[in-house]
């Protein structure tokens, strides 16, 4: 007699508990808090959640809507689109010397004013200009009527003022008058020939002059080699004979 089970075998299933995950979840990051307009971001909440952070700021400022920068002699402003497919058409800015205006036109080709603000100082006028980057950004280029007078604010009525401290006074090259630039050029030029033994600008200019007299006619020095060595600068040109 067979004693072997005739009856279905049980096979012990796979463990169905559910897997626990070790990787650790990210917390979420708190959201930015909102900004009163004309409020000006500190440096230390400038990350690049906003575009205007990526923009120049030098000695100016960012907020959500624009950031600007200045120099002793400009001030330079760019604003945010309200949508990406806006149009130099679209747009009428109106730059005075108090303030600035910008209206866009809306679908019923009515013009909607979206800024309407009060400068920090006075501008000039007819030397400032504004452009589109299309997709991008509003662009407005200022004038000072007072140069080197560094505003610490864009706008009148901006809650944030920045420090004068924090202010790079250091002026470029460019930003001289031309006649002053010259003057910086030439003694520049004067004091690198000085230091290599050669003659400065106005030497140069002396012996152009003398040159000329050297062979004039009449010269005692017709004729011979130009040696600056043998003139006397303590006597008049005119001996040379006429120019």
């Amino acid at each position: 007699v067979s004693t072997q089970s005739t009856g279905p075998q049980i096979t012990p299933a796979a463990s169905t508990s559910p897997q626990i995950s070790t990787t650790p979840v990210a917390k979420p990051t708190p959201p930015t808090p909102p900004m009163t307009p004309g409020e000006t971001l500190k440096q230390e909440e400038i990350q690049g959640d906003f575009t205007t952070s990526q923009w120049d700021h030098h000695n100016g400022g960012v907020t959500k809507d624009y950031a600007w920068s200045q120099t002793a002699q400009d001030v330079d402003v760019k604003m945010v689109l309200p949508r990406a497919d806006i149009k130099a058409s679209d747009l009428k800015i109106d730059i005075k010397a108090h303030g600035v205006q910008v209206q866009l036109k809306q679908d019923s080709s009515d013009m909607k004013t979206i800024l309407q603000r009060s400068f920090h100082d006075p501008v000039k006028a007819e030397e400032s200009m504004w452009s589109l980057h299309k997709g991008e950004c509003i662009q407005i280029s200022l004038e000072k009527v007072r140069e080197g007078y560094w505003w610490t604010a864009l706008f009148k009525d901006d809650n944030h003022q920045i420090s004068l401290d924090s202010i790079d006074t250091t002026r470029h090259m460019h930003e001289f008058p031309q006649e002053e630039v010259a003057c910086v050029q030439k003694l520049m030029f004067d004091q690198r020939q000085k230091q290599l033994g050669l003659p400065t600008s106005d030497e140069m200019q002396q012996d152009e002059i003398l040159q000329k007299a050297w062979n004039a006619k009449g010269s005692p020095f017709a004729g011979t080699e130009f040696d600056r060595s043998k003139v006397n600068f303590s006597n008049d040109l005119s001996d040379l004979g006429p120019l």
